[in-house]
């Protein structure tokens, strides 16, 4: 896969890794605080970006991504908020004329806010599953995907039977957490559940899990950087139940929705203007085309007695 904005982003996964290998990873710095600027850290280690001069008497809306999840969300070398989520917010605010702040956090995280109401919404690669539906509002799909497994080459993991009896790295909180959780008896799992999809594929690397489940594009993403050398997307796609697989912006749940179709109405804009695919081409290049179009979320009817079965699925 060819990639775009490579130096820097490479230069900062390289310094994670080896603070990873030290078992000492520590947060990278921002640049001087300044609330117009991108990249401003505030005291509970959220790195945040507004468009918030200091003195508007306009609503600002709080929104909330993930702080690892590249090429979506992430935090470069310079503690500045950057990603393809990211850059759709802000287009989105500006065709809309909103003021916003964008908080990066640990993902599981995201949905603790959103729940108590500290975000207005939130935008990280988030799917749509029956659990989450119970409190959120989900948009359109501004991205197609599917969940796939990373492994070594050398693994022999071609099929689901590959994986019986293996220990998997998972994103706390995500979809491949959730698909870990469901077939843990059946397959005999051993899970070892991670803050970010960069742990999850150091996890791997470093032989301390036989395979991780991220979401396809970012496993494609992290494999084709070099910084993994044997790993391999092994599965492409693995069968996922009663999960959508695609990118959602969500909402706290509310019976206007007004937050969730003002982003609809915004993206439909942001595709025919051509600014969705100038953002999309900034940082996947193959990936130009992800979508045929925005669509809904597709009508997932819950099994009795399963809603709230895995309270520690989010």
């Amino acid at each position: 896969m060819a990639l775009l904005h490579w130096g820097s982003t490479k230069t900062w996964l390289y310094g994670l890794m080896v603070a990873l290998t030290l078992g000492a990873l520590s947060v990278v710095p921002a640049r001087a605080a300044n609330v117009a600027a991108p990249g401003a850290l505030n005291n509970s280690n959220e790195v945040c970006w507004t468009n918030h001069n200091g003195r508007t008497r306009e609503r600002v809306f709080n929104f909330v991504t993930d702080r690892g999840y590249e090429p979506f969300s992430y935090v470069n070398e310079e503690g500045e908020l950057k990603g393809i989520d990211v850059d759709l917010l802000k287009a989105w605010a500006k065709q809309e004329g909103m003021t916003i702040r964008i908080c990066a956090v640990n993902f599981s995280d995201i949905f603790n806010k959103l729940k108590t109401k500290q975000a207005d919404g939130a935008m990280a690669g988030i799917s749509f599953t029956v659990k989450r539906s119970h409190y959120l509002d989900f948009s359109q799909s501004y991205f197609a995907a599917t969940e796939a497994v990373v492994a070594s080459d050398l693994s022999g993991i071609k099929t689901l039977d590959d994986l019986k009896g293996k220990t998997v790295a998972v994103k706390r909180g995500s979809v491949g957490e959730n698909f870990a959780l469901e077939h843990q008896q059946e397959l005999d799992l051993t899970i070892n559940s991670l803050s970010t999809s960069f742990e999850t594929m150091l996890s791997v690397h470093m032989g301390q899990s036989d395979f991780c489940i991220d979401d396809y594009p970012v496993a494609a993403y992290q494999v084709s950087t070099g910084l993994y050398p044997g790993l391999t997307v092994a599965i492409a796609r693995l069968p996922v139940d009663r999960e959508c697989e695609s990118f959602h912006f969500v909402a706290p749940k509310s019976e206007s929705k007004a937050l969730v179709k003002s982003f609809n109405d915004g993206l439909m804009r942001l595709i025919d203007s051509g600014e969705y695919r100038r953002i999309i081409k900034t940082y996947l290049k193959t990936f130009a085309e992800p979508m045929q179009g925005p669509h809904s979320v597709p009508e997932i009817e819950p099994v009795p007695g399963q809603e709230h079965d895995k309270p520690q699925n989010l």
